[in-house]
C-alpha cells in the first residue's frame, strides 16, 4: 500500500481512506473501509472527466449497470457503492486481497499450465456474466485482473464506456489499453462488442502463459499496427496453451470463441473450477507474500493498477479506417512507414480502393453462375442474377439494412467504407458511384431520392446527404446525429436522431428539399435512430425513457420510464417491446406508454442494441448465438432457434412473408413461425463485422459480407 499524500482525501463518502492503491487515466484508486464494515477499493474520477457532462451521464448509467454484475461464482469484483453526483464521482468495489496478474507475472514469472487453464475458465465465466447484463468490458488487461486465493476477479467493467464520445476523446480515439485492444477497436467504424473482450482475453492468456507482451513493446503506434497486421509473438506460450490463445486472437470477431467456448476448451466445469481455485493456485512453489491476519496489515499490490506508467485506462489518440488485406492487393496501398506515421500523428488512414463493383463469378456446386470479371462502371441493370458479390471495401456503419432497394425494385443502393454511395443493378453491375467524403452508412431510398448518413467515427453520424436516383447530390446537412445510423422515412419526411452528447438531443424531420419540418427535444439524447409506425415516432433515450411523438408535427404524445439507456421501442400488436441495460433489461409497454411487464432473460441478456422485429405475433431478436422469440403479452420466451454455430458475428433479423431471416457468420438461415429452420445457404465473402440485416426481394436475398454484399436465390 502506498502512503497518502497531503492532497489525498481522508474520507470518500462514508469511507475512511487508509492508503493509495494506484492511479491511471480514469482517476485515483484508494484503499478504504467502512465503519465496522468491509474494506473496499474506491476509484475517484479525475477532475477533467468530472467536468465533462457526457462523461458524467455515461458514468452514471454504466455504474448502475455494473452494480448488477458480481457476486459468488462470477469472478468479478462486485460494485458495492458509488456516488455519481459528487464533485468528483467515485465508485467502490469489494477489495480483493492479492496481486494483479501483471504484478504476479513480473514478480514470479509465467503461470504454470494448470493455473493458466484455471485462469482462462474463470475469466470466461466473468466475461459471460458481464455480457449477460448487456455490458462489454472494453479494457480487459492483466492489471484489471486481481488474483485472490479463491480465484481471479475482473475489475473496472462497465465504466470504460463512459470515456467514449466525451469531449476528451471525441476526435478519433480508441478507448482501451495498448497491447490488449482488438483490431476492430482500432479500426474506425467497427462495433465494439463481446468479441472484443475475447480478443483481449487471448492477449491476457498469452501474457500469463508466456510472461511477456504478445504484441511486444515500444511506441503505442507500433504496437497498434502489430495488432492490426496480426504481428503477434507467441513463441513463449507453451504448446498446450497455443490453440486456445490463437483462437481468441483471430482477426475476424465472428471466428473467435464465445466466453462459454473458452470455458469448455479448458475442460473445466463450474464444480472443477471451484475445486481447483484454492490458496496458491497460481503460484505453486513460488514465494508467498505474508498472509493477512485479523487486525494486522494486509498486503496490497505495489505496482498500481495500470500498464506501463500505471495507467488504469488508456486512450489511444488515433483512428484507422481500414488496412489493406494481403489477399486483396489494391493499387497504391499505403506503405508501412506511411501507415506508422499516420498512426503516430492521429490521422485517418484509408486503404487505397479500386475494388468497388468487382464481381466474383465462378461455377458453383449448386449450379449458379458467379461472375469472373470486373464490372463496368457504366453497366445497366439488365436481367436479374444471383450468385454475385459486390465489393465496396466493406459496408459502412454497424447496423441497418445491408442495402436499400429503389422504389421500383430494380436497383440496390449500398453504402461503403470507401466514402461512396453505390448504385448496383440486379445483375450485380455498378450503375454509378458518388463520393461523399465519409463512410456511408445504410441508405434509405424513397420516391424523392436516396438518403444516407456519414459515420462520425463514434456511434452516430456527422452529415445527412440527399441524392437523386441518378447519383447527383441534391443537398447535405451537417449536424451531430446521436447514435443514428439509418435515416427513417415517415411519409415524405426523413427522420434522424440528433445530439452532440448523451445528455441532450432529440428527433429531427427533414422535408425532401432539405428544410427542417420539425425538431423535438427528448432531453437526454436518443440511443439510436427512431422507428415510425401508424403515424407515431418511437425512440429510446439515455435518460432511461421511451418517447412517442406525432410523426406529422413532432408533438410529444407520451414518455415512459423504462430501463438503463432505453433502446428503440418496436410495436408488436398492442405492445411496444424494448431492450435496455440494468437488472431487468426486457420490457413491454402499452401503446399509451403504460408499463406492462419487465423481466430478465439470462440466456438472451439485454441492451439498447437489441433490434426487434414483429413476426407471427411475436417479438423476435438475435443475439450472438441464437434467435429468440418473445410473447409480447408477458415477455415469456415462445421459442429459440440455434444456428449452426459459426461464431458470434450475427445479423439483425429480417421478416419476409412467413419467414424470418438472419445471418450467423457466413451462413444465412430462414426460420418459420414455429422457430424451425426452413432454409439455409452460405454466402461468400466472409462474415460482416456489423449486424446489417439481409434484404429480401423477388425471390432473392442480399446479405452483408466482410467487404460488401452477396446476392443469393431463395
Amino acid at each position: 500500500m502506498q502512503e497518502l499524500r497531503e492532497t489525498d482525501p481522508r474520507t470518500i463518502g462514508p469511507y475512511r481512506v487508509l492508503g493509495r492503491l494506484g492511479s491511471g487515466g480514469m482517476g485515483e484508486v484508494y484503499f478504504a473501509e467502512a465503519r465496522g464494515g468491509p474494506r473496499l477499493a474506491v476509484k475517484v474520477v479525475r477532475a477533467e472527466h468530472a467536468e465533462d457532462r457526457t462523461f458524467r451521464a455515461r458514468f452514471r448509467h454504466e455504474v448502475r449497470a455494473a452494480q448488477s454484475v458480481g457476486g459468488a461464482g462470477t469472478y468479478t469484483a462486485r460494485v458495492v457503492d458509488a456516488d455519481t453526483e459528487a464533485e468528483r464521482p467515485w465508485m467502490a468495489t469489494e477489495f480483493v486481497a492479492g496481486p494483479n496478474l501483471r504484478d504476479a507475472v513480473l514478480d514470479g514469472g509465467p503461470l504454470p499450465g494448470d493455473a493458466v487453464r484455471l485462469l482462462a475458465a474463470a475469466l470466461g465465466e466473468a466475461l459471460a456474466a458481464i455480457h449477460a447484463k448487456g455490458l462489454v468490458h472494453r479494457d480487459l488487461k492483466p492489471s484489471n485482473i486481481l488474483l485472490a486465493s479463491d480465484g481471479p476477479r475482473v475489475i473496472d467493467f462497465g465504466i470504460v464506456r463512459a470515456l467514449e464520445g466525451t469531449a476528451l476523446t471525441r476526435t478519433g480515439v480508441v478507448v482501451g489499453s495498448v497491447g490488449y485492444v482488438s483490431p476492430e477497436q482500432i479500426r474506425n467504424g467497427a462495433r465494439v462488442g463481446p468479441a472484443c473482450d475475447v480478443f483481449s482475453l487471448g492477449a491476457v492468456l498469452a501474457y500469463a502463459a508466456g510472461g511477456r507482451e504478445p504484441f511486444g513493446e515500444g511506441q503505442d503506434s507500433v504496437v497498434l499496427l502489430r495488432i492490426l497486421t496480426g504481428d503477434v509473438d507467441l513463441s513463449a506460450v507453451p504448446k498446450a496453451d497455443l490453440p486456445l490463445v490463437e483462437s481468441c486472437l483471430r482477426d475476424d470477431p465472428g471466428a473467435r470463441p464465445t466466453p462459454a467456448d473458452v470455458v469448455a476448451a479448458t475442460g473445466h466445469t463450474a464444480r472443477s473450477l471451484r475445486e481447483g481455485l484454492r490458496a496458491g493456485w497460481y503460484t505453486p512453489g513460488a514465494p508467498r507474500r505474508p498472509a493477512a491476519s485479523d487486525g494486522g496489515e494486509r498486503w496490497i499490490p505495489e505496482h498500481g493498477s495500470g500498464e506501463r506508467e500505471s495507467r488504469v485506462e488508456y486512450v489511444a489518440p488515433m483512428t484507422v479506417t481500414d488496412v489493406p488485406q494481403a489477399a486483396e492487393p489494391a493499387p497504391r496501398a499505403p506503405s508501412r512507414r506511411r501507415l506508422l506515421g499516420a498512426l503516430a500523428g492521429g490521422a485517418a488512414v484509408v486503404a487505397a480502393g479500386g475494388l468497388g463493383g468487382r464481381l466474383l463469378l465462378r461455377d458453383a456446386s449448386d449450379g449458379t453462375r458467379r461472375a469472373t470479371a470486373g464490372a463496368s462502371s457504366s453497366g445497366t441493370p439488365d436481367a436479374p442474377r444471383v450468385g454475385w458479390q459486390y465489393k465496396v471495401d466493406g459496408l459502412g456503419g454497424k447496423r441497418g439494412p445491408c442495402a436499400a432497394l429503389s422504389p421500383d425494385g430494380k436497383r440496390l443502393y449500398v453504402g461503403g467504407k470507401d466514402g461512396s454511395l453505390h448504385a448496383v443493378g440486379l445483375n450485380g453491375l455498378k450503375v454509378w458511384q458518388t463520393a461523399l467524403g465519409g463512410e456511408v452508412m445504410s441508405p434509405l431510398a424513397t420516391a424523392d431520392g436516396v438518403y444516407c448518413l456519414l459515420f462520425d467515427g463514434q456511434e452516430g453520424a456527422s452529415k445527412l446527404c440527399a441524392l437523386s436516383h441518378t447519383g447527383k447530390v441534391r443537398w447535405t446537412r451537417s449536424f451531430a446525429a446521436a447514435n443514428s445510423q439509418v435515416p427513417v422515412a415517415s411519409g415524405r419526411l426523413v427522420l434522424v436522431s440528433y445530439g452532440g452528447t448523451s445528455d441532450a438531443g432529440g428527433v429531427r424531420a427533414f422535408a425532401p428539399d432539405g428544410s427542417v419540418r420539425w425538431t423535438t427535444s427528448t432531453g437526454a439524447a436518443p440511443t439510436s435512430e427512431p422507428l415510425v409506425a401508424d403515424g407515431v415516432v418511437y425512440v429510446g433515450t439515455f435518460g432511461d425513457e421511451a418517447w412517442a411523438l406525432d410523426a406529422a408535427s413532432g408533438k410529444r404524445l407520451w414518455t415512459a420510464r423504462v430501463g438503463l439507456d432505453t433502446g428503440r421501442p418496436t410495436p408488436v400488436g398492442k405492445t411496444l417491446v424494448v431492450g435496455s441495460g440494468g437488472e431487468q433489461p426486457l420490457h413491454g409497454i402499452g401503446l399509451s406508454g403504460k408499463s406492462l411487464w419487465n423481466r430478465r432473460d439470462d440466456e438472451l441478456g439485454g441492451s439498447r442494441y437489441l433490434t426487434w422485429v414483429a413476426f407471427g405475433g411475436l417479438a423476435v431478436t438475435a443475439s450472438d448465438y441464437q434467435l429468440v422469440a418473445l410473447d409480447p403479452a408477458d415477455g415469456s420466451t415462445a421459442w429459440t432457434f440455434l444456428p449452426g454455430g459459426e461464431g458470434s458475428q450475427y445479423s439483425d433479423p429480417t421478416v419476409s412473408g412467413d419467414t424470418v431471416y438472419l445471418r450467423q457468420g457466413s451462413m444465412l438461415y430462414g426460420v418459420d413461425r414455429r422457430g424451425e429452420r426452413t432454409w439455409q445457404k452460405r454466402a461468400e465473402g466472409g462474415a460482416s463485422l456489423g449486424t446489417q440485416s439481409p434484404v429480401v426481394h423477388d425471390n432473392r436475398i442480399y446479405s452483408a459480407t466482410a467487404d460488401g454484399i452477396t446476392a443469393l436465390a431463395l
